[in-house]
């Protein structure tokens, strides 16, 4: 039975990295209510250590197509055994509201019997290339916030009326400014990929003082020093990002989601470099000038050569790289906090009540 009452206990479902999910039951409990947690990424161990392992082999012989497995229906499966731990999860924590943050898909009878007993929000923060995805289950959902301004004007031209745009936030308790004590001139977090590789050689080219952390990029560069030195680690999270980005001059922010003017949304290191009064240098997207201002808030590039231009420029021009870095950290944190975000979530929890 759903509840009527005004908000008191909120269950997130998302996976553990990043740790939105501690971010929202912080920004909920300074509102008094009480929230919990639900990780979709944990999977059982049989799935783990023999369902994966048999279907990637199989998919790899060409037995199987690679969008089928051979236990999909087995109840140890990832996609069962989340769906029916987040249903019992539910059950056992009678909460008003679930907010599911999409990536990681739940099964259609588990949103149905959620929504029997809840209100159910959805948050979707994936490309806008999969978009499709969310349009299939948008109507188990009583709203469904996009991320990005594209995924929301396709889906109102499709006839879904409860959508709206909810950008990403920043938990300024967990990203802040401290004693600056620059080390790096740049610095670089995320995953190797061709695109990232061709940008940081170039960046490499402008200073050698700098730092890369995330996965494969030793592996990648094994054979090219220049850029493997660099590497200090893989996955980093926490106080030692939020150190590394106060230690560094430039933070680069170099994404995967194609040409700037050919996307919208945009990635939690926009809100969280500025947060730490850190310079960011990132590419762009259609929608980041209704979030902050190139060339106030941080600093903007366009394609390889502007990259290393602007690069080499802010660190030749310190006080106005600072001078950016004090502006962003002053906007971010007064207009882009996940308390703002548990605000609208709320919000739309009273409409949701009031239907």
């Amino acid at each position: 039975m759903r509840s009527s009452r005004p908000l008191r206990k909120v269950l997130t479902a998302y996976s553990s990295k990043p740790p939105i999910v501690e971010y929202l039951k912080k920004a909920f409990a300074a509102r008094g209510v009480e929230a919990e947690g639900f990780y979709a990424d944990e999977n059982h161990w049989f799935d783990r250590l023999v369902i994966r392992h048999v279907n990637k082999a199989c998919h790899n012989l060409r037995v199987l197509p690679k969008d089928k497995g051979f236990f999909d229906a087995h109840p140890l499966s990832h996609l069962n055994y989340r769906s029916g731990r987040l249903a019992k999860k539910v059950k056992a924590f009678a909460p008003d509201m679930v907010l599911l943050i999409r990536g990681i898909r739940i099964k259609e009878d588990a949103l149905k019997e959620i929504g029997k007993n809840a209100a159910l929000l959805g948050w979707w923060i994936e490309r806008e290339e999969r978009m499709e995805e969310a349009f299939a289950e948008i109507n188990f959902f009583d709203h469904y916030f996009f991320m990005n301004s594209s995924c929301v004007e396709e889906a109102k031209k499709r006839g879904f009326n409860n959508v709206s745009l909810l950008r990403h936030a920043v938990d300024t308790r967990a990203f802040m400014p401290l004693v600056r004590k620059t080390r790096y001139d740049w610095s670089f977090v995320g995953g190797w990929s061709p695109k990232r590789q061709r940008f940081i050689e170039k960046a490499q080219e402008v200073s050698g003082n700098g730092a890369i952390y995330g996965p494969k990029w030793r592996k990648k560069n094994f054979f090219n020093m220049a850029v493997s030195r660099l590497v200090k680690g893989g996955y980093i999270e926490g106080e030692p990002l939020t150190k590394l980005y106060n230690e560094s001059k430039v933070v680069l922010n170099v994404t995967n989601w194609g040409p700037g003017k050919d996307r919208t949304g945009l990635n939690m290191r926009v809100l969280e470099v500025p947060a730490c009064k850190a310079f960011l240098l990132t590419d762009g997207s259609r929608d980041i000038e209704a979030v902050v201002t190139p060339g106030v808030h941080l600093g903007l590039y366009e394609g390889e050569e502007e990259f290393a231009s602007k690069l080499a420029y802010y660190l030749k021009n310190g006080k106005e790289r600072e001078a950016i870095a004090e502006a962003g950290y002053k906007h971010v944190s007064s207009n882009y906090t996940y308390g703002h975000v548990a605000g609208i979530l709320t919000d739309k929890y009273n409409e949701a009540i009031r239907r």
